[in-house]
C-alpha cells in the first residue's frame, strides 16, 4: 500500500519547471529515468491517443528515489477548467472501492475530480522510513511545504489533498494530520514552516 499525495497548483506555471523543481526535491539525478508523453485512452480492448489527452511526466518506478513523481497537465492550458470539473463522468458516483453501489445514489459532485492547471503526485510506501526518522506523511509534509513556498515565491495558488481523510486544504497548517512526528520536531520545520503556519491560524495551532 501506498501513500498517494496530491498537489493542485491552481495558477498558470511552466509544468516542467515544476517538475524539475519536484524532482530535486527527490534528489533525483540524471541517471534517474522519466517519461514525457500524452495518455492513452482505452476503449474496447484497444489503446490509442486522442487530441484532447492530458499529458503525463513520470519518474520511472522502481529507481530507489523516496517517492514516485507524477505531473499531470495539458500543454498551454489547464489540466482541467472548472467547467469540465463539474461535468459527470462513468466514475463520479461510485465508492472508493470503485465497485459500483446501486443504492450510492445520484452524483453530488463531492466526488469530482479538481479544476487546476496542473496536479503534481508523490507516492509512497507505507512502510518507508529514511535516516532522519521520517515516515511517508513526514516526506509528504516535506514536499508539499517546499513546494509550496515555492509556488508562494511566484504568487501561483495551490492546494493539497491528504489522501488519509479526503479533505483538501489550503496552505500548510493542516500539513501537521500528515505528518508523523519527524517532519514536526526537524528544524526546518520550525525555522521555516512553523512561523508560516502560526500567521495562518493567528499564532495558534
Amino acid at each position: 500500500m501506498t501513500l498517494d499525495t496530491r498537489i493542485f497548483v491552481l495558477g498558470k506555471v511552466e509544468p516542467h519547471e515544476v517538475f524539475r523543481f519536484c524532482r530535486d526535491l527527490l534528489g533525483a539525478a540524471d541517471r534517474h529515468a522519466f517519461s514525457d508523453r500524452q495518455d492513452t485512452t482505452w476503449r474496447e480492448g484497444e489503446s490509442f491517443v486522442e487530441p484532447g489527452n492530458p499529458w503525463t511526466i513520470s519518474n520511472n518506478p522502481g529507481q530507489g528515489l523516496p517517492a514516485w513523481l507524477m505531473l499531470y497537465y495539458r500543454p498551454d492550458e489547464p489540466l482541467r477548467t472548472p467547467e469540465q470539473a463539474a461535468e459527470h463522468d462513468m466514475d463520479c458516483n461510485l465508492p472508493e472501492s470503485g465497485d459500483y453501489v446501486e443504492e450510492w445514489g445520484p452524483c453530488d459532485g463531492e466526488r469530482h475530480r479538481r479544476a487546476c492547471w496542473l496536479t503534481v503526485s508523490f507516492d509512497t510506501a507505507y512502510g518507508y522510513r529514511d535516516e532522519r526518522g521520517y515516515g511517508c506523511g513526514d516526506l509528504h509534509a516535506e514536499y508539499i511545504a517546499k513546494l509550496g513556498q515555492w509556488l508562494d515565491e511566484r504568487r501561483v495558488r495551490w492546494e493539497w489533498m491528504n489522501e488519509f481523510t479526503g479533505e483538501v486544504h489550503t496552505g500548510y497548517s493542516r500539513l501537521i494530520d500528515l505528518a508523523s512526528g519527524g517532519f514536526e520536531a526537524s528544524a526546518w520545520f520550525r525555522t521555516s514552516v512553523l512561523p508560516v503556519i502560526q500567521a495562518e491560524t493567528g499564532g495558534t495551532r
